[in-house]
């Protein structure tokens, strides 16, 4: 991770320790460097995180290899769609047909950004009659430049004016299927008043990170730099590839070439001297077409290239402006040079690159919603974003490059929001076990209940046929006391011997009621007192007890009713 986010974010709160993570590459130049400074592991077998492939790789491997979800790599699986010379000129022309097909006109004509172009030899016959065309109309100084499809750092580029110039080339290396020495070029119209620093033709390394093409999201990095020639231009000496190509690897070669400086301006100061010569307004609007002239140039294919989520891209577009601030598209480059030649451009691409590491962002730390990462600036994310109405910048390609005092900020900002996440997380776990206990206590309860209940039942069997066993010895133990059971009592107990059908429980109660009757005995003054109703009921109630001694409840009847006397009047009459 960036040094800030290592300052700031706590080891406990990243969803994927940098510490953790592998990197691979083929590279030994400042992509290296990028990788150590972030702190992950260098790898050569197939457990990489991240891998920084060659152009050849994805054509021969990638296909044929099944890649983990938590891996990426840097190039798309048909990224030549736009970086090679040839199908990019095919890709807009057709994009320019469609959008004009279909009416929008307005948007067609602002795909003129690049030189009139042709494909060799398919396309000779046209680009022979354009040729001779432009030289009826007196235009024979008319240049064109030839440019191999496959090839980059300038190598087989040349420069002629005249048609048999390029005769022993067509006669040499006419198309042919069986020849694999055979190779495709274009033609270019050459772009004869390009604008002049000092006499000395410049082109511009803008570079811009492609995340998805679905939505289509762009970053767009705030600082390049500008290649000068090292030889004073001359559209004369069209043979002199020192004057007309802004290559490093072709002007490192010559006598003129400065070590120190490596023919380079860092394009912020490009733009403040390009202000003071033509103004704000004039080189902002010019600035602000460089950036719109990526993005179309990204929309053109964007239903061409397979987009995948493992994938990105980071695109070095070379761009030319003439001497009316117009810019021209040369190329765009998959694989961008990543080799210093300076202190300065070691610490631009270091940076870069560790800007697009935490875009791609493998620690999980980001949202995704941030406009501005590092030096990169959001300028896409499925339709162009355009900067507030009150802003000072139409655009901030050139402009100063805060990208550590950004870094910071967003990394102090992270931090915090991921210590929160951290502690709400911590606290959520709490909660759910907690009630996860609570939860497993009440069905550990539930369960245990629903056990016993089998039980339950027999225990209430074996608890009537205990209560009943228990009644029987309490009746044991009551005639065992020194109080004596009456008469009546004993009388109940050869009642349940003779009716051996009775229960325990029935012959207790019949105990207790002898006791409570011979008790009433002994307290006459209390029947004295109850009314007849209440003798009667008394009576009913024992007689359900002592359903056995029926001449007793008879007698006892006739003298709550009064009819004892009634009968003994009758038997004396």
């Amino acid at each position: 991770m960036s040094e800030y986010f290592r300052k700031y974010i706590k080891k406990e709160h990243y969803a994927n320790h940098y510490s953790n993570l592998k990197f691979k590459t083929s590279f030994r130049n400042c992509i290296l460097e990028a990788f150590k400074r972030r702190l992950w592991k260098e790898t050569d077998g197939d457990d990489w995180d991240i891998m920084w492939a060659e152009k050849e790789w994805i054509h021969e491997v990638m296909d044929h290899t099944h890649l983990q979800s938590n891996q990426k790599i840097n190039h798309f699986r048909n990224h030549y769609e736009l970086t090679r010379k040839d199908l990019m000129i095919k890709n807009f022309k057709r994009y320019k047909k469609n959008l004009e097909r279909e009416g929008k006109q307005e948007e067609a004509n602002n795909y003129n950004f690049f030189p009139l172009t042709f494909h060799l030899p398919s396309e000779y016959p046209i680009f022979f009659e354009e040729f001779k065309r432009q030289t009826n109309n007196g235009d024979t100084k008319t240049a064109w430049i030839m440019k191999p499809i496959g090839k980059s750092q300038g190598k087989g580029i040349f420069i002629f004016n005249k048609i048999q110039q390029i005769s022993q080339w067509k006669n040499t290396l006419r198309y042919n299927q069986d020849n694999p020495q055979a190779e495709a070029y274009i033609v270019q119209k050459y772009i004869a008043d390009p604008l002049l620093i000092g006499g000395k033709k410049f082109d511009m390394r803008i570079y811009l990170l492609c995340t998805s093409y679905q939505p289509l999201t762009l970053y767009l990095y705030r600082t390049g730099f500008a290649r000068f020639t090292h030889h004073r231009y001359d559209n004369e000496d069209i043979s002199n590839t020192y004057v007309h190509l802004t290559n490093v690897a072709i002007q490192k070669t010559s006598d003129n070439y400065d070590e120190k400086l490596g023919g380079k301006w860092n394009l912020q100061t490009l733009k403040l001297y390009l202000m003071t010569k033509y103004g704000q307004e004039k080189v902002a609007e010019t600035f602000y077409n460089i950036q719109m002239l990526m993005i179309r140039s990204l929309q053109a294919v964007q239903k061409i290239i397979i987009n995948d989520k493992h994938c990105f891209e980071l695109y070095g577009f070379d761009i030319l402006l003439d001497a009316q601030l117009k810019p021209w598209l040369l190329e765009v480059n998959a694989s961008p040079s990543m080799t210093s030649n300076t202190p300065v451009d070691f610490e631009l691409k270091c940076g870069l690159l560790d800007d697009v590491f935490t875009i791609i962002d493998l620690e999980k730390v980001l949202t995704g919603n941030e406009e501005q990462i590092g030096g990169f600036d959001l300028i896409c994310k499925g339709t162009p974003i355009k900067l507030p109405i009150n802003s000072t910048f139409t655009t901030y390609l050139g402009a100063f490059n805060n990208r550590q005092q950004q870094l910071k900020k967003i990394a102090k900002s992270t931090a915090i929001r991921l210590a929160q996440t951290y502690q709400e997380s911590q606290t959520k776990a709490i909660e759910v076990g907690s009630k996860g206990q609570k939860e497993k206590e009440e069905k550990d309860k539930q369960m245990r209940s629903s056990s016993k209940g089998p039980q339950v039942m027999q225990n209430g069997v074996n608890g009537s046929i205990k209560t009943n066993n228990q009644s029987k010895q309490n009746t044991i133990i009551k005639r065992n006391t020194t109080n004596l059971p009456t008469l009546g009592t004993v009388q109940n107990k050869n009642n349940v011997k003779r009716y051996p059908l009775q229960n325990a429980g029935q012959q207790s109660q019949q105990i207790q009621q002898s006791q409570s009757n011979s008790s009433k005995k002994n307290n006459p003054n209390e029947d004295s007192m109850l009314s007849a109703n209440q003798k009667l009921q008394k009576l009913t109630q024992e007689s359900k007890i002592n359903q056995f001694q029926p001449y007793k409840q008879q007698s006892q009847y006739n003298d709550v009713m009064g009819m004892g006397s009634r009968n003994l009047q009758k038997n004396e009459e």
